[in-house]
């Protein structure tokens, strides 16, 4: 990183100093991909999570090859979370609702080659493979012929997720450093009526029943690594502020500082600073150090970095932020591994967790039409002392207070928590893409879960989603998801049973720093009823969403 003018003074402009009067003032952080927080559960709920049938369960990365899931995409990306009313998801934090008598609430780039002459920026940038999240940018979708492929360059540095604004307001222009972001609002209507809590059981991150969310108010400040043949240096900083802090929230930081539901609450996503080193492959090696989001999974928290305004359960209920070390190799511009070090899921250092391991594979076929991504971890997920009684918040996979209340976890050190996924992604036309995802998490030995909570059993998740997404026109693309989730001992919900989910929505794009996604989504599970305070098998909402990037 080279501190040049621009760069220079886009640094002052963002401290104030050298900013015009008619500059805005940036007030909020940006959304992102969202761990949810789930409620504690209630007698009646607690009581199905101990009868209910049993059941299954990525992140992004970098890379200076094409993406692995949509060959327009690029490979950096995070995960999300979500909310349930039990134990939820793995690794990311809870809150604890206030005296609601319900359920308690958990919260949860290979740069494609591009050809000499510069593709228009994406009309929808879609999620996919390692590293999606942080958008190392990705043109549209377009497959390459073979001789449009020979005559491809590898990009300097990716392409951004929205149109600079705000960069071009601060007069950054040419400069290494960018900042940008987006700000959205939705709303969600459940056709059940408000529950009790308020919340709309298994949905994220617009878990909030018939209210308006200010959703993400996201800045990100970058310097991103440029994939050449010089070593150079990056950085990335994220700032959410809204709604869905509890989405993307860490287990100890900021635990006490927000209640569930706040609007004016906040998260830091990612904060890294990262290294390119030309050795030993034509790609070359890259280093991060600090807080990241996953490796893994088709969608991401972050709003612009999925396609629907809700997010599936393989997202909500998986890890998708780390606080660790990762080395991503690039064997060529389609093939890329990535391996490090991270303190369990959704956790933040801020005591002597045990380290753990984090990994991924991503390819791309020559034509750009087929792309795979497999990845995985095993950390220590559960937490050293079960949480206080009176704890705010407890990560996915924790059993909630007042369960063996601030006692030691004499497990911790022998259980390594697994979570592996994968995902296919394929262009059948020019309009036509499909992307399946398979997740599974399981814990070896864990309390709190099952019908003899204070017996050490085995738990696990599994998870299947299929989506497929169709280009209408330039500026407006139709989205089907289809799921199953199965929660056999309700370690990612808080209530055991098999679930499954339908979405369909549409992406609209009628200005490039404009989106609207209104979508229909329907959730049921087969045994139980843990949906509207735990009196029903099944849940509509309708729903959209509004996004101003800039």
């Amino acid at each position: 990183m080279t501190l040049s003018r621009p760069a220079i003074a886009c640094a002052m402009a963002l401290l104030g100093l050298a900013c015009p009067d008619w500059l805005p003032t940036v007030r909020g952080g940006e959304p992102a991909h969202p761990p949810p927080l789930l409620p504690v559960p209630s007698a009646r709920q607690s009581e199905q999570r101990g009868t209910a049938t049993n059941g299954f369960h990525p992140e992004l990365s970098e890379t200076s090859g094409t993406n692995g899931f949509h060959p327009e995409l690029s490979e950096t990306r995070s995960f999300p979370s979500s909310f349930w009313t039990g134990e939820g998801r793995t690794g990311a934090p809870r809150p604890t609702l206030p005296q609601s008598g319900g359920s308690r609430f958990l919260d949860r780039q290979v740069v494609p080659a591009q050809t000499t002459i510069p593709p228009a920026p994406p009309a929808l940038i879609f999620p996919g493979t390692p590293g999606a999240p942080e958008f190392r940018g990705a043109p549209p979708p377009a497959v390459l012929s073979p001789d449009q492929e020979a005559v491809a360059t590898p990009p300097g540095s990716p392409p951004p997720p929205t149109p600079l604004l705000l960069n071009r307001a601060l007069g950054c222009d040419d400069s290494e450093v960018r900042v940008f972001g987006w700000i959205q609002n939705s709303f969600t209507g459940n056709t059940n009526g408000t529950p009790r809590d308020g919340s709309n059981f298994s949905v994220f991150p617009n878990y909030l029943a018939n209210r308006w969310m200010g959703n993400q108010y996201y800045l990100a400040i970058e310097d991103p690594l440029a994939f050449s043949e010089r070593v150079n240096v990056g950085f990335r900083f994220d700032l959410l502020f809204g709604h869905d802090w509890l989405f993307t929230k860490e287990y100890g930081l900021f635990d006490n500082a927000f209640n569930f539901g706040q609007f004016t609450g906040l998260d830091l996503p990612q904060i890294y600073a990262e290294v390119h080193l030309p050795i030993l492959t034509e790609g070359g090696v890259d280093l991060r150090a600090g807080r990241f989001f996953s490796l893994t999974g088709f969608e991401s928290p972050q709003a612009v970095a999925r396609p629907l305004l809700s997010a599936p359960y393989v997202l909500t209920y998986s890890p998708f932020t780390f606080f660790g070390a990762l080395a991503s190799v690039h064997l060529n511009e389609r093939t890329n591994v990535y391996s490090g070090s991270i303190v369990g899921f959704d956790r933040w250092p801020n005591k002597p967790y045990k380290w753990g391991y984090l990994g991924a594979f991503s390819w791309t076929s020559r034509d750009r039409k087929f792309s795979f991504v497999v990845g995985g971890a095993a950390a220590y997920a559960q937490l050293p002392r079960f949480p206080p009684a009176d704890a705010t918040y407890v990560p996915v996979g924790v059993p909630p207070p007042p369960f063996l209340a601030g006692r030691r976890n004499p497990f911790y050190n022998q259980s390594l928590r697994g979570y592996v996924v994968s995902v296919l992604t394929y262009h059948w036309t020019e309009r036509l893409t499909q992307a399946v995802e398979v997740d599974a998490v399981w814990d070896p030995k864990i309390l709190g879960f099952g019908n003899s909570p204070l017996t050490p059993n085995s738990a696990a998740y599994y998870g299947f989603a299929n989506w497929f997404l169709y280009q209408f026109q330039e500026k407006v693309t139709g989205v089907w998801r289809s799921e199953l989730f199965w929660d056999p001992y309700g370690l990612a919900t808080g209530v055991a049973d098999v679930y499954h989910e339908i979405t369909l929505g549409l992406n609209v794009r009628p200005k490039e720093w404009l989106w609207i996604r209104p979508e229909a989504r329907y959730d049921w599970s087969q045994y139980a009823t843990p949906f509207s305070d735990g009196t029903r098998s099944s849940q509509l909402t309708l729903a959209f969403d509004i996004i101003v990037l800039f």
